[in-house]
């Protein structure tokens, strides 16, 4: 059975073990009861116009889910809770453990649909606030279906020294959410995104909010250098898995990409097997560790 086949199994096994939408996640390398933290008792309030984005016409493209309620919500919200819980934990925390790389093998998985959801999701939450980073800086869809194509992001902070990184967030009126844009092309974007510039503003948007989660959309891993380079930059790494497409040897030459230290767990996406006649992106949550 392969890892992929065995992660489906895991996932029914679970649907069948808890009809409660509150059913616990599945873990993801998690902290005991004992080592989790507690975050933040307040919001800190992020000021600033919001930026409007037609909700409607982003579920329409596929991006944006109704994540209120109903079937994906608890998806989302039992994908997210072992993923909070590693962030927000005070005994020995990861480092930038608050920060989520949401990546897939190949294109198509709907990896930016995941992030998107799972940002939104996670916003939900009463003590904590959002930050979406496109840092798919050569095919940035969500800085273009959320309408900020056009502006400065990741790639000019990270050729300027000289710039403020609070002057590049967006915030929004879903939910609250920051964006940082992937904002111009260039053509050493790799040597960018491994660079120590990167590093410094990482741990900036790490750091700057103690109730803060970044979720950062990746390239493909196995398309471009430049996810790989990313993968070095988080603290934990959401894998989407495309049902039916995805196969066993590109997930394995995926995982053998990624530092196995880090938290690192599936996403199982477009699942018929999973949800019968269901939609097909509806989500599940696998914990991923080499034996």
């Amino acid at each position: 059975m392969s890892r992929i086949e065995d992660a489906l199994r895991r996932l029914r096994n679970q649907q069948s073990q808890s009809s409660s939408p509150s059913r616990p996640a599945l873990n993801l390398r998690q902290a005991s009861p004992q080592q989790a933290g507690h975050v933040a008792k307040q919001k800190v309030l992020v000021n600033g116009e919001r930026h409007s984005l037609d909700q409607k016409l982003l579920a329409e493209k596929g991006l944006l889910a109704p994540i209120d309620t109903g079937p994906i919500a608890d998806e989302f919200r039992a994908i997210k809770r072992p993923l909070i819980q590693n962030a927000t934990r005070e005994q020995a925390p990861a480092a930038r453990s608050n920060v989520i790389m949401v990546a897939s093998a190949l294109p198509g998985a709907g990896k930016t649909f995941c992030s998107v959801n799972l940002a939104v999701s996670i916003a939900f939450e009463r003590e904590l606030n959002v930050l979406l980073v496109d840092a798919d800086v050569s095919k940035p869809q969500l800085s273009r279906e959320f309408g900020l194509g056009d502006l400065p992001g990741l790639i000019d902070l990270l050729l300027d020294d000289s710039r403020d990184t609070s002057e590049m967030l967006v915030r929004t009126d879903l939910n609250d959410i920051q964006v940082l844009p992937a904002g111009s092309r260039h053509p050493q974007a790799t040597e960018l995104l491994a660079s120590e510039r990167m590093s410094s503003i990482v741990d900036e948007l790490a750091n700057r909010y103690p109730d803060r989660i970044v979720i950062v959309d990746s390239p493909p891993l196995l398309v471009t250098s430049e996810a790989q380079a990313l993968a070095r930059q988080v603290g934990q790494i959401a894998l989407v898995v495309e049902a039916g497409e995805t196969t066993h040897a590109a997930l394995l030459e995926t995982l053998e990409k990624l530092d196995q230290d880090k938290a690192i767990g599936l996403i199982i996406n477009k699942s018929r097997a999973l949800w019968g006649d269901l939609a097909t992106s509806y989500q599940g949550y696998y914990g991923y560790s080499r034996d």
